[in-house]
């Protein structure tokens, strides 16, 4: 008899498919054990030929020099006027009109410096727009599996970024609960220190702020603040932060019933995912491998492929995003 998650997703051809297989022969030319001072882990690797690595950041400094509206007290009406003046860029409007001139050339002090921190603070400034900030090697693609919400550990934390112009996803996974503190201290020490901005979808209500709690339950210490800021109170202020999820429900309000990743990517992308599992099963499949590894292997081979598909699709989402 078939057995159906409330969901109606079948795990038992998955169960018996793999059944008695060790998850690192599955694996076989894709994956290491990471050890540290913590303990170890398990690191699996692809390196994804496919994925283009020409992401047109800086089409967003284009744009930002086109957007009147970012000077104080231009709207959408004066901005159609000036814009009909033949006043089309805040290069134009910082030598046409005095009025302007001094709050557009702030704005052109920050977009030369590449000061994203002071340009976001503009609310016509989405975090899309300041793209041009960074380098492709700054962008860091993230999102983690849980064993639930809140205070629950993370079992599984994909990370992509690219090298040479060549997209590498990293899947770090805990083989057992004892393994996390081992991927906290690789993410605080090895990963996060060489980027500069986070590419998540919905990371800023989840993945992040939920990393940093474990990090700050394993070290009393989250990386991701500034030096006097109060933990629990702030997840991040030293990265920069595009968030896919907001981003394609702000751009597309109204096109999509639901805005899913793996909605907005058969929508966006014209891709249906091989691996099916609902990313709330995850918890439960984790369990009963924990309990059983040589039954329910094939169970977290459908989580660590869920994982990868959260990474492998978003910088594919980000640049159809730049191109639009």
């Amino acid at each position: 008899m078939a057995s159906y998650n409330s969901q109606g997703f079948d795990i038992t051809q998955l169960v018996q498919q793999y059944r008695g297989k060790k998850l690192e022969e599955l694996y076989k030319e894709n994956h290491r054990v990471v050890r540290n001072r913590m303990g170890e882990f398990i690191e699996f690797v692809w390196q994804e030929d496919n994925i283009p690595s020409d992401l047109k950041l800086n089409h967003t400094r284009r744009k930002l020099l086109n957007n009147l509206k970012t000077v104080h007290y231009i709207g959408d009406f004066i901005e159609n006027r000036l814009k009909g003046r033949g006043i089309r860029t805040l290069k134009d409007l910082r030598f046409l009109n005095l009025r302007y001139r001094d709050s557009a050339n702030n704005i052109l002090k920050s977009i030369k410096e590449k000061d994203y921190e002071n340009l976001k603070k503009n609310k016509y400034v989405d975090d899309l727009d300041v793209s041009f900030c960074f380098n492709l090697e700054d962008l860091l693609f993230l999102d983690i599996e849980t064993l639930g919400l809140y205070d629950n550990a993370i079992i599984i934390v994909g990370v992509g970024y690219f090298i040479d112009k060549k997209y590498e996803i990293h899947l770090l996974f805990a083989r057992g609960l004892e393994e996390e503190i081992a991927i906290c201290e690789h993410l605080k020490n090895i990963i996060l220190p060489k980027f500069k901005c986070f590419i998540t979808y919905n990371g800023k209500h989840f993945d992040i702020p939920f990393i940093a709690n474990r990090l700050l339950y394993f070290f009393d210490k989250n990386p991701m603040i500034s030096e006097g800021e109060t933990p629990y109170e702030i997840s991040n202020t030293k990265y920069h932060h595009i968030d896919l999820y907001q981003i394609c429900r702000r751009r597309f309000r109204g096109l999509f019933e639901r805005y899913t990743l793996t909605n907005i990517e058969e929508q966006l992308l014209n891709m249906r995912r091989e691996n099916e599992l609902p990313s709330t099963m995850v918890p439960t499949c984790y369990k009963k491998y924990q309990k059983n590894p040589n039954r329910y292997v094939g169970l977290i081979k459908e989580c660590i492929e869920h994982n990868y598909y959260d990474i492998y699709s978003m910088p594919l989402i980000l640049h159809k995003l730049l191109e639009a």
